[in-house]
């Protein structure tokens, strides 16, 4: 290699020999000729702006690598192996179909990579071929895409402003394409839903509006109209996260529901403060406590924990399950409650802080309606950076 006339060769040569000899090299040399040493090992082109580093860093050590290895006269006229790699600045965004599925792809240079992975989050599939980001078109925010390319003089292809148009199209038309439910001759009805979806609401449906407006959110067809209860206030929020700070007003809510409640208790706060605070409410309202089972009982060896079982035995709040309206439970719910005869439509918590059980977790992220009680906002990882809707 010390005979070759070739730059390449001559600064693996000498980058060898620097790191045989323990040379000292400036760290911000020494971080780019690692670099660079790695490119040529693997065969690799260079740029124009990586040559004249090349260049730089030969003529600046070649003082110390003289004593091993002279070559000082091929830098006068440097002679490359390979033809420098030029880079590809184009940024261009198009719409292609590939093994049946379509996808928006995208190119643009590399030094880009940071700007859109800031801006856009989905990846998608990196084409190493064809050098091309690809993203599944029904995974994507069309719109948002054509912002970014407009704002960032991408070349934009027509076959990527025909998925434009058409989703402005459905933009502009989206009464004819969304949807969801409303409320006519006191009755739940449902808008542009298929047929299994409409034959699957009129067999679950109560025939009373506070229910099927219920029925009709859990299978995504949330009410149009102007909300002027609580009920059609859930029914109209397309997330399911609520919150409530009065006990009284959640009972009542509930009550004017068909099918199971399931309260879970916070086990750090106080749960036999709080059932007091319950049953004062049920007392209020007049409604029956064999409605309401507390279906966890304390371990009496800890302290006042008998006082816990004692006042859930005389306070009616123990019995029979199956006939019950309320469940309680305390941190997590019995598997059993979520059995498909048991129609439980609405889960509760008093919960001000993360869920450290998996069942747990999942209710609350995945029940059509989960209600916070208490004054105190929630800080639940479940609910981190979700919107709360007040009732």
């Amino acid at each position: 290699m010390k005979n070759s006339i070739y730059i390449e060769d001559i600064f693996l040569n000498a980058m060898n020999i620097m790191s045989h000899n323990q040379l000292g090299m400036q760290h911000q040399d020494r971080s780019a000729a690692y670099s660079f040493v790695n490119t040529l090992m693997n065969g690799d082109s260079i740029t124009q702006n990586q040559a004249n580093y090349i260049l730089r860093i030969l003529n600046k050590y070649k003082n110390s690598i003289k004593p091993y290895y002279d070559y000082q006269d091929y830098l006068t006229t440097p002679a490359w192996r390979k033809p420098f790699r030029v880079i590809d600045n184009t940024k261009k965004i198009w719409i292609d179909i590939s093994e049946g599925i379509t996808y928006i792809c995208l190119k643009f240079p590399f030094q880009f990579k940071e700007i859109y992975e800031n801006t856009i989050n989905i990846k998608g599939i990196w084409d190493k071929n064809n050098s091309r980001r690809m993203i599944p078109i029904y995974d994507a925010n069309i719109i948002q895409l054509y912002e970014f390319s407009k704002s960032h003089d991408f070349e934009i292809d027509d076959t990527f402003m025909e998925a434009v148009s058409a989703v402005e199209e459905i933009w502009q038309n989206s009464e004819n394409f969304s949807r969801s439910s409303y409320i006519n001759d006191g009755g739940v009805f449902l808008k542009n839903a298929p047929e299994d979806a409409l034959n699957y609401f009129e067999n679950k449906k109560k025939g009373n509006v506070d229910n099927d407006l219920f029925l009709a959110k859990s299978m995504g067809y949330i009410f149009q109209g102007k909300p002027n209860t609580p009920i059609e206030k859930i029914a109209a929020t397309a997330g399911n996260f609520f919150s409530m700070s009065s006990i009284e007003e959640f009972l009542k809510l509930s009550f004017k529901l068909n099918g199971k409640i399931c309260i879970i208790l916070d086990r750090a706060a106080d749960s036999l403060e709080w059932l007091k605070s319950l049953a004062t409410s049920i007392d209020k309202l007049n409604l029956p406590r064999n409605d309401f089972r507390v279906c966890v009982r304390a371990n009496k060896t800890e302290p006042n924990n008998e006082e816990f079982n004692e006042w859930v035995r005389d306070n009616d709040f123990g019995g029979k399950i199956s006939t019950a309206k309320v469940l309680i439970f305390q941190h997590k719910a019995a598997k059993w409650l979520f059995k498909e005869e048991n129609d439980v439509i609405l889960i509760a918590s008093n919960m001000l802080y993360p869920a450290t059980y998996s069942q747990t977790k999942a209710l609350i992220l995945n029940h059509p309606c989960f209600v916070y009680i208490g004054d105190i906002k929630p800080t639940t990882i479940e609910l981190k950076g979700t919107d709360i809707c007040e009732l």
